[in-house]
This record gives structure tokens, sequence and C-alpha cells, in this order.
């Protein structure tokens, strides 16, 4: 395993990139969540990357960025998520080794964003997948985690949401905090939440996930 010093890199850090895509004046009013102390190492340390990739950087040197006014969570180490908490959620500790799908980001209405390490199959190694919330399947986005970063920040989310962003929580202000997310029950992916109104409460993000996934699992479409 490489030491800390060996995956904090100097020379040339995701970290000013990432910045320039926060404060682009086009981009979708991103905010930059600080890293937790007690966790920025570790969490470097278990992914092993450094900080020269967008995913070190975004372990390292942020707590999470909040996109589109908290519609959207990167994560990172701290502000009550981190990428270490998502892996083991995913049933894949970090120990050193690349873990095989990664959590790298989740939405208030449900959605999450793997990092596939093989989970997923070979032929999309290395790209992000996507479980909608209103779906049980992972789909391939095409792209790999900077460029999924990148779109985070200064792409169209409403490309992405589709007919998820007619419902009244894609849009309500204040949003869940950046620990929480919208519930719906029935699920938004059944027939009767589609043609009825669902009931809404908000709960932990970690509750969410682990409930999607036991429902979900990885299956890929």
């Amino acid at each position: 395993m490489r030491s800390l010093s060996e995956l904090v890199e100097q020379r040339e850090p995701a970290l000013p990139l990432l910045q320039g895509w926060i404060e682009d004046p086009a981009g979708n009013s991103a905010a930059l969540l600080p890293p937790d102390e007690a966790l920025r190492a570790d969490t470097l340390l278990a992914l092993q990357v450094t900080t020269r990739s967008m995913l070190g950087a975004m372990a390292y040197e942020t707590g999470g960025v909040s996109v589109a006014d908290g519609l959207l969570r990167l994560l990172g180490s701290g502000s009550g998520r981190s990428l270490l908490r998502t892996a083991e959620a995913v049933g894949r500790p970090l120990d050193g080794q690349y873990p095989d799908v990664l959590v790298v980001a989740d939405d208030v209405l449900g959605g999450l964003f793997a990092l596939n390490g093989g989970r997923f199959g070979a032929a999309g190694q290395g790209e992000v997948f996507h479980l909608a919330a209103d779906d049980t399947v992972w789909v391939p986005l095409g792209v790999g985690h900077t460029d999924f970063v990148s779109w985070c920040l200064t792409g169209d989310l409403a490309q992405l949401y589709g007919p998820l962003a007619d419902l009244p929580e894609y849009t309500a202000l204040p949003r869940p905090a950046f620990d929480e997310t919208f519930s719906f029950y029935p699920f938004l992916w059944t027939r009767e939440a589609k043609s009825g109104r669902p009931s809404v409460r908000i709960v932990d993000a970690e509750e969410s996930l682990r409930q999607r996934l036991d429902v979900c699992g990885f299956g890929v479409g």
C-alpha cells in the first residue's frame, strides 16, 4: 500500500479543476463542503488513488459537493457521508484494494451513481452507472468519474431526470440535508406510484441507499 505522502499529489492535483467547475458562473449552483479531518486520510489510504485523480480529490479535499442547491450530491469524506461508509454499505469495505463498485453520488429523490470497478462487468469498467429513483436496474452513463463530475457541475441535469423533474420534490426548496433523502411509497418505479401520488417522507441517506440495494441489487439494464 502507498503511504499518504505518496497519494497526496503536489504537482498536478485535481482540486483546481474541480474548483473551476464549481465556480463556473454558467454551472449548476454547486458548493464544496469541507472534508472531515478524521476521515480524509483514512478514505484516501483505503482507496489507494492519488489526489491527481478526481476520485482522490473528492475523497481527500472535500466533504462532498452539493449540486443544484442540493438536488444531487457528489460524495467525499465527511459532512455526514463518506466514500468509506458507502463502500461498506454495498458490501465491499475498503481495505487497500480498489473496490469492485463504489457509490460516488446520490440525489434527494433516491437515485444512486456508482463507479464500476468490475461488479457491472469488464466492458464498462471505470465508468459510472446510474440507478434512477424510478428504476430497478443500473444503467451505464458511458463516462468515467472525472467526466461525470464535470457534467454534474456544468451540464444539463434535466436531461438525466426526465419525468422525475415533474415531481414537486425535484424543485422543492429547501432540500433535505446532505445526509438525507426523500423516500416514496409506493416506490417510484411501481405502477401505483406512476398512476397516483405516492406518500413522501425524509429519511437518512444511508438508510435509503441500503433499502435501494436490498430491493434492486446490482442488476444491469
